[in-house]
C-alpha cells in the first residue's frame, strides 16, 4: 500500500512539473521598446485572365505607396501600442494608431506587426481562437539589410468554395525571433471562377530599423542590384502570358 502511495506521489509530481514546463514554454514577452521604428517597402501585384476583370480601386491606391513604418508608442504587459504611417509617392502620408497583444494576438490596425519574442517551431503565434492554430513551422536564418537574422517562419494555406467560385488564401510571414518583429510577409488571394483565375498579392519586407545597424555597401552594389532586379523582372514578364496584369 505504501509503495502505491509513493508511486502515486511520484506520478503526480511528474505531471505537475510537466505542466509547469509546458506553461513556461508558452510564456509571451514583448521584445521591443517604446520608440522603436520599423520601415517596410511594399510590393503589390494583380493578374487575371478574365477579360472583364479590373484591379480593385483600393489596390490601385496602395500601388502608390512608397513605404510603411510602424512606431512603438507604448507598452503595457504584453500589449504593444503603436502607430502605422503610410508614405505615398507624391509625398503625402496617412498615420493611424493601433495595438497588438503579443499573447493573444488580438489587435487593431497593426495586426501581426509583432508576436512574442523567442518563440520556437511548434509554438502558436497567439493564444486566442483565431491564432492558436497558426503554428510556427521553423526557425530559419534569413538575410536582410540589417544582416542575418534568426526568424520564425509560418506558411498557411486555406481555401473555400461555393457553386461558382473557389478561393485560396496563402499567408507567408517571417518574424525576427529575438524581438518578435515582422520582417517579411506575403499575402496572396486566388479566385477561381470557371476558366478564369484572378490573383492578388501583397508583400512587404523590412528595409530599416533603429534596432539594427544597416551595413554600408560598396558603391557598386546598388548598380549591381538594379541590374539583377531588372534582369529578373524581364525574365518573369517574358514568361507571363496572362492577358491582363497590374503591378
Amino acid at each position: 500500500m505504501k509503495s502505491r502511495i509513493v508511486l502515486f506521489n511520484l506520478i503526480s509530481t511528474f505531471l505537475l512539473l510537466a505542466l509547469v514546463v509546458a506553461t513556461s514554454a508558452q510564456t509571451r514577452t514583448v521584445g521591443v521598446i517604446v520608440g522603436n521604428k520599423f520601415r517596410y517597402d511594399s510590393t503589390l501585384s494583380w493578374s487575371s485572365n478574365d477579360p472583364n476583370a479590373t484591379p480593385p480601386s483600393g489596390l490601385v491606391e496602395a500601388n502608390n505607396t512608397q513605404w510603411r513604418e510602424t512606431t512603438v508608442t507604448a507598452i503595457s504587459g504584453t500589449n504593444v501600442t503603436g502607430q502605422s504611417t503610410t508614405h505615398f509617392k507624391n509625398g503625402t502620408e496617412i498615420t493611424v494608431g493601433g495595438w497588438v497583444d503579443v499573447d493573444t494576438e488580438d489587435s487593431v490596425n497593426i495586426t501581426l506587426a509583432f508576436i512574442s519574442a523567442n518563440l520556437a517551431a511548434g509554438d502558436s503565434i497567439g493564444t486566442n481562437a483565431s491564432f492558436n492554430t497558426w503554428i510556427i513551422n521553423e526557425t530559419v536564418s534569413r538575410t536582410y539589410l540589417s544582416g542575418v537574422r534568426d526568424t520564425n517562419h509560418i506558411n498557411l494555406t486555406s481555401s473555400s468554395s461555393d457553386a461558382t467560385h473557389t478561393y485560396r488564401v496563402n499567408i507567408i510571414a517571417y518574424w525576427d525571433k529575438a524581438t518578435g518583429v515582422v520582417v517579411e510577409s506575403l499575402y496572396e488571394v486566388t479566385n477561381q471562377t470557371g476558366a478564369y483565375t484572378t490573383t492578388t498579392s501583397i508583400g512587404a519586407q523590412i528595409i530599416s530599423s533603429d534596432l539594427w545597424i544597416v551595413p554600408e555597401f560598396p558603391t557598386w552594389t546598388p548598380a549591381l542590384l538594379i541590374v539583377i532586379v531588372l534582369t529578373s523582372a524581364t525574365m518573369v514578364i517574358a514568361r507571363q502570358r496572362q492577358p491582363k496584369r497590374f503591378r
